[in-house]
């Protein structure tokens, strides 16, 4: 509980000198910074729930790491009470639940659309493990598709061999062990200190980390190998939910809808924005791996798939079957 004492007071209910004026005050963390696709969401949740409560509700959000907390993190400082909302990117739980290992499996969604119907077939799944962490789900954020950073264009096995790279879960980790890369598994918040020190050689990530971080003042390539488009969870502490008034978390719930509609609807205008930033500032963008390429990268994923279906319970293996119906496709 390190951050306990420093934060004791963040959950607060700020009463007005008038019997008439009630104002509650809830912090939210977050690592990302203010120009990413999930600081704008949040931002905008924020924003939205003091407009629908009409003022009585504000969300202070706290970006960047700015409380200390990292992803991996939240769960515990939700559930404990330290912070009362949190947006935390999913593989970060993956230690405590292989669900939130589903929306990073290697090439299971092709594009936005498959990634939010393999959301929307989750949620419920989701939104359980929250409940029995003393949570509520509130929205997810989805990212634009993972691709390879590098120095080189990295468009061949022979090019990933030895390649050390930043991963963002246990999936990333094993599907670029499997095809022959060296990955390093690191909170975002360590990616940019690790490409200046020469930790790290590229990063697994999409296009939109690679703008609000920057990444052109240390790397030049980006191959779209359309890998995952992972999710972040936005979740509350249940018990400060529960004691807000109706009126209150209706607000909270109704914003939480309007962001979640918001973030997806972003993608594709997204997507292009990146590229036009990336090559405003001389990225050089591989939009089409070579054949070969892209047939070595499948067969790792197999690899993974398969192991996250051992380790996965059933009804999240009926969850990526019915998925699977949706979109046309069997894993």
């Amino acid at each position: 509980m390190l951050h306990k004492t420093l934060l004791s007071g963040l959950a607060a209910f700020v009463i007005g000198s008038g019997a008439a004026f009630a104002q509650t005050t809830l912090d939210m963390t977050s690592e990302y910074e203010a120009n990413s696709l999930h600081g704008e969401g949040d931002q905008f949740f924020a924003d939205k729930v003091t407009e629908l409560s009409g003022g009585d509700v504000e969300i202070v959000l706290h970006l960047g790491g700015a409380l200390g907390f990292k992803s991996k993190d939240n769960l515990d400082a939700v559930g404990d009470g330290i912070v009362p909302i949190a947006d935390t990117l999913g593989g970060t739980l993956a230690g405590s639940d292989p669900i939130f290992l589903l929306s990073s499996l290697p090439f299971v969604a092709a594009g936005p659309k498959d990634a939010r119907a393999l959301y929307e077939t989750a949620r419920p799944a989701y939104e359980e493990f929250f409940e029995k962490n003393g949570q509520i789900l509130l929205y997810a954020s989805p990212w634009t598709p993972s691709g390879l950073w590098s120095n080189k264009a990295v468009n061949s096995p022979q090019a990933l061999q030895g390649f050390k790279l930043r991963t963002y879960d246990a999936n990333g980790t094993r599907t670029m062990i499997e095809a022959g890369a060296a990955p390093i598994q690191l909170s975002w918040a360590d990616v940019v200190p690790q490409l200046a020190t020469g930790g790290i050689d590229g990063v697994l990530t999409s296009a939109e980390g690679g703008v609000f971080g920057k990444f052109w003042e240390h790397l030049s390539h980006f191959s779209e190998v359309n890998y995952a488009l992972p999710l972040n969870f936005v979740h509350m502490n249940a018990d400060m939910f529960e004691n807000l008034d109706e009126d209150a978390q209706q607000s909270i719930l109704n914003a939480a809808a309007a962001t979640d509609a918001r973030n997806w609807a972003q993608l594709e205008t997204r997507i292009a924005n990146n590229y036009k930033v990336l090559r405003d500032n001389d990225v050089a963008i591989t939009e089409e791996i070579s054949p070969e390429f892209q047939q070595h990268l499948a067969d790792a994923a197999e690899t993974v798939i398969d192991q996250w279906k051992g380790d996965a319970r059933d009804e999240y293996i009926d969850i990526l079957n019915a998925y699977g119906e949706k979109v046309g496709r069997a894993f």
